[in-house]
């Protein structure tokens, strides 16, 4: 058989976390086989079974097992002798990362992609593996989609993914994690910049709507997208913005401007289009803050295009003070807020005044990239030597939240490349039960399920802590031994075919 060119790894047990396991991971083992055959590419699975429960059946038995074709399926079993040796075994039942660098350590791919038993790839995905696309040296991210639950596990894997694209919930990207709406654009918050009926969506570069002291805004990174309804004649949207910097140049289209202080930008949208590029420079930094931002935006609307005359594709003109409306602000988004955090409701990011460094310098310490770290932990490609070299996941007895960030961070700094996979090509995530994992409506439950049984996480204030440490050594902190990955241990493995 062909050595394989990706080996998948992603580590469970027979516990039903989250809600429907067994469908669920089903639904991938069927959707990768299927799409490993389509494609014909040499893939892998390395299925790590950690801490197999007594009562239940094994996943080796309790999984249908597919026609492999392509792709090898291997289920590694790390038994329950091992997985108490850990602090914090009694009530964590599964340690995700350690799971993973077993399965790493085991694998046998040019390139080790890891992710969960609930993802789905795209059919442009396996594209690029069969073009054999992926370079070594390049850290491979892309933005993950959560879908329904009621994937087919049995239907082909094109009827998957039709039904994946059709029912997406959120988008996890760069920028955040957003509600999608019924024709895939990023939902608006319930208070946000813009209302709802206007058919404007803030999409790649723009960060979810904070507020500070009442005043509501969003931040944009130096590409930013605005997506809107198309009109059948020309229209303007007027934005109202400030700098992050002392001044920014913002460019759409073959026509820049140049803003110092709060400024009103009027955006040509022409007959028919539907959507607007802006370009920003300088990019700036505010201290313990990942993003890289370049302007913020407090108000959205329409206005019409002048009869008769030409406009050009961006306009901007000093914004008319506005103190009434402010200190009106203050009051109604201030009871909002206190409000929200009284029943348990705040989700707003709480902005603070920048203290920014324009032109790509560091502000008051120095600071990491910033990467694409949102749902890292569905998917992180590397080459094989990149994940040896690093040594696999830091291996901390500890619940998975943020391990894969940190990974990230020392991916770069071990000297990987960020490569972020763009539209059409996604991942998608099926929906599981509230507080098994991160979601935005489940984060209390999570939290407050993790901490009721002590069990430790990392916040991410203390990963990117670690960062900026890594970025002030320019070096990556030894993390876990020769020994990583459980590779002194004798693990049962079997290598499985189809199963009726």
């Amino acid at each position: 058989m062909e050595p394989p060119y990706l080996s998948v790894v992603a580590t469970a047990r027979n516990d039903e976390h989250g809600g429907n396991l067994l469908r669920r991971l089903q639904t991938f083992v069927n959707a990768l086989a299927g799409q490993a055959r389509h494609h014909a590419v040499p893939v892998e699975l390395v299925l790590v079974e950690w801490n197999p429960p007594p009562e239940r059946p094994t996943l080796r038995e309790a999984i249908r097992w597919p026609e492999p074709g392509p792709c090898r399926i291997r289920v590694v079993t790390v038994p329950a002798e091992i997985h108490r040796r850990y602090p914090h075994h009694e009530n964590l039942p599964l340690f995700q990362m350690i799971g993973k660098n077993a399965g790493i350590r085991r694998a046998e791919g040019e390139f080790i992609l890891a992710t969960n038993i609930d993802v789905l790839f795209s059919c442009e995905f396996f594209e690029l593996l069969a073009a054999r696309r992926l370079e070594s040296g390049r850290l491979y991210r892309m933005d993950r989609h959560d879908v329904d639950a009621g994937v087919p596990p049995a239907a082909p894997v094109v009827e998957q993914l039709q039904y994946c694209r059709t029912h997406a919930i959120r988008i996890h990207a760069r920028e955040g994690s957003f509600a999608l709406t019924a024709d895939d654009h990023r939902g608006l918050a319930v208070r946000d910049i813009a209302r709802a009926a206007e058919g404007v969506f803030f999409e790649t570069g723009w960060y979810p709507p904070e507020q500070h002291f009442g005043r509501l805004f969003r931040w944009a990174a130096p590409q930013s997208e605005i997506a809107v309804r198309p009109a059948a004649s020309p229209r303007v949207l007027l934005l109202e913005v400030e700098p992050a910097a002392a001044a920014v140049a913002l460019r759409a289209g073959a026509t820049e401007v140049r803003i110092a202080g709060r400024a009103l930008l009027r955006l040509l949208v022409p007959a028919g289009r539907c959507g607007i590029r802006l370009e920003a420079s300088p990019p700036a930094r505010v201290a313990l803050d990942p993003r890289t931002l370049c302007f913020r935006a407090f108000r959205c609307r329409w206005a019409a295009a002048p009869a008769g005359s030409e406009c050009a594709a961006i306009e901007a003109a000093r914004a008319a003070p506005r103190p009434f409306a402010r200190a009106g602000e203050i009051v109604l988004r201030g009871a909002e807020f206190a409000r929200d955090v009284a029943f348990g409701r705040a989700r707003f990011r709480m902005g603070r005044p920048p203290r920014m460094s324009s032109g790509g310098k560091p502000g008051p310490a120095a600071l990491p990239p910033d990467l694409h770290l949102n749902a890292s932990g569905d998917f992180t490609l590397l080459d094989r030597a990149r994940w040896f070299a690093l040594r696999g996941y830091p291996e901390f007895a500890m619940y998975s939240m943020n391990l894969d960030s940190l990974l990230c961070y020392m991916a770069h700094y071990a000297g990987a490349v960020e490569c972020v996979l763009r539209d059409p090509i996604r991942a998608y995530h099926i929906e599981h039960g509230a507080g098994s994992g991160w979601t935005p409506e489940g984060e209390r439950l999570l939290f407050s399920r993790l901490s009721a049984a002590g069990i430790p996480w990392m916040e991410f204030d203390e990963v990117f802590r670690r960062a900026c440490e890594m970025e002030r050594l320019q070096t990556v902190p030894a993390s876990n031994g020769d020994d990583w990955g459980l590779a002194g241990e004798h693990l049962p493995e079997t290598v499985l075919a189809a199963r009726a």
